[in-house]
């Protein structure tokens, strides 16, 4: 049986997602060009971008107990970027989206983890915006183990809870030949915290999402094709 999943910036037919529980079948996002979801201090007008496609579940904040997908694709521009997308969302915006989200006020709080292009080549890409703040970003560059762009490179990210912490994990393959080893790579302190000034509401969206920020017209107009595999949403 799947959750309940809501579509957010997808163009055409949305993917058919047949199960939550990692037993579903493979599904793709197209992500367009120009596509993203981030938060900048720019000048002279501050970025919100909550535009890429997502597809997610929404769930009880307190009933959260993991998250995990493997994304794969053919990694070609600068800041190509696919995984995990979990989404506070404000009380006066539930459900975010390229329409609603692109102000301070309707902007959710988020963090996304998953694979990202960086300087020609594929990164464990961890990034995150707390209630009211700007994004923080932390890459981990795969060309340290060998990978390099012009294949098509999977990566399996996992989140879980830890008291008020959101954990992320890292499932990969260090070396031609060995099972994949579970990596801690991040964690983020604020996520199940309470909210004393009542801006975020009690009910979060998790789930995956696919980017292309392109912002060195490199796609020539082409859309990031990226292929999920396995997503779990696990609760209490």
């Amino acid at each position: 049986m799947t959750s309940s999943i809501i579509y957010a910036n997808i163009s055409g037919t949305p993917p058919s997602i047949t199960a939550t529980d990692g037993t579903g079948d493979d599904f793709k996002l197209l992500a367009p060009p120009k596509s993203d979801i981030y938060v900048s201090p720019r000048t002279p007008k501050a970025l919100f971008d909550y535009t890429a496609p997502v597809v997610h579940t929404r769930i009880a904040k307190e009933a959260f107990v993991s998250l995990s997908v493997t994304a794969s694709a053919k990694w070609r521009t600068q800041f190509d970027q696919a995984g995990l997308i979990f989404t506070v969302p404000t009380k006066n915006n539930p459900k975010p989206d390229a329409t609603n989200a692109n102000e301070a006020s309707t902007h959710p709080a988020w963090v996304k983890a998953g694979i990202e292009c960086n300087d020609g080549a594929p990164c464990i890409s961890v990034v995150g915006r707390s209630p009211d703040g700007w994004a923080e970003w932390s890459l981990i560059p795969l060309s340290l183990i060998g990978i390099t762009l012009g294949a098509v490179v999977p990566v399996t990210l996992t989140y879980t809870r830890e008291k008020n912490a959101l954990m992320i994990w890292l499932s990969q393959e260090l070396k031609a030949g060995q099972a994949p080893q579970k990596l801690f790579i991040r964690k983020v302190p604020w996520v199940f915290l309470d909210d004393p000034a009542g801006n975020i509401g009690s009910d979060v969206l998790v789930g995956a999402f696919a980017a292309q920020p392109d912002p060195y017209d490199e796609s020539k107009g082409e859309s990031l094709e990226v292929t999920f595999s396995g997503l779990k949403i696990e609760t209490v």
